[in-house]
């Protein structure tokens, strides 16, 4: 996908409803910045924590080669980058990416003939939220919690937080790691700004969050979610370098599309 060769918000506003939403200039960025507001609202998240997850992915991204955009910076930084759309701002949103990435699927005994480390899909599952914006709480992302437990089920997951080793999760803003993470059950609503203060997703810490960087360290929308299996598939062959997470055996994949998350879809990956 190559989004330096469009207009990439006249290519999401082409996405709302044509009667209701499109003429309203609408497109991802602004929908989000009003999920944004909502969510901080609802449940008392900060800019502070959703800047922190910035850092935190922005940092991570050294450590992968395909990252467009490793950066240091600090949460004065982020909360200092231009504003785009209240409270999003230029380092709370990923960059313009243009990228590909490719994934072959086979049964088990031709996987095994493939390739000596086949990495096993343990569960997966999808689930679409209503189209309109106003039709949902958007401090909430049901569709989400709904794949996560089907994924989970097929899994074997029982504590998210425990059974999994590692988690890539699509965060086109900072925000959406912090309300994803909630969705995915590894804490409760309203709690992942202080799971991040914590460090908890940090690598190192109890399950690290985007070791890759991340969508905010650069992966074009429609190819990040499976940007994210190609990176658990890695994590899980010891091959991720120096963003590997030690002793991987559990991971999980994460893709969203639509607007504030309309579409979410879950995969739990193994090497077992």
């Amino acid at each position: 996908m190559k989004e330096s060769q469009a207009d990439k918000s006249l290519v999401e506003n082409a996405a709302m409803d044509a009667i209701f939403m499109r003429l309203l200039g609408m497109n991802f960025l602004t929908a989000a910045a009003l999920q944004a507001k909502r969510y901080m609202y609802k449940y008392g998240i900060t800019a502070e924590q959703c800047a922190k997850v910035a850092v935190k992915n922005c940092g991570n991204a050294k450590n992968n080669p395909f990252a467009q955009e490793p950066m240091d910076i600090t949460v004065e930084d982020v909360l200092g980058s231009k504003l785009l759309a209240s409270p999003i701002r230029l380092l709370d949103t990923k960059p313009v990416s243009d990228g590909a990435c490719a994934m072959i699927l086979a049964r088990e005994e031709k996987a095994r003939k493939l390739m000596a480390k086949p990495v096993w899909i343990l569960g997966a599952s999808n689930c679409y939220e209503t189209h309109y914006l106003g039709d949902r709480d958007l401090a909430e992302c049901d569709a989400l919690v709904s794949a996560a437990k089907r994924a989970y089920s097929m899994a074997g997951i029982t504590d998210p937080l425990s059974d999994l080793d590692v988690a890539e999760i699509c965060e086109e803003h900072s925000y959406q790691e912090l309300l994803w993470m909630e969705g995915l059950g590894f804490c409760g609503r309203g709690e992942a700004g202080r799971l991040t203060d914590a460090g908890v997703t940090q690598m190192g810490g109890q399950l690290p969050v985007n070791p890759s960087g991340g969508m905010l360290s650069g992966n074009p929308n429609h190819v990040a979610g499976m940007a994210r299996v190609a990176e658990a598939m890695l994590q899980l062959r010891s091959e991720a370098g120096d963003r590997q997470v030690r002793g991987a055996k559990v991971a999980l994949a994460h893709g969203i599309t639509g607007i504030c998350g309309q579409h979410q879809c879950v995969m739990i990956l193994g090497n077992r």
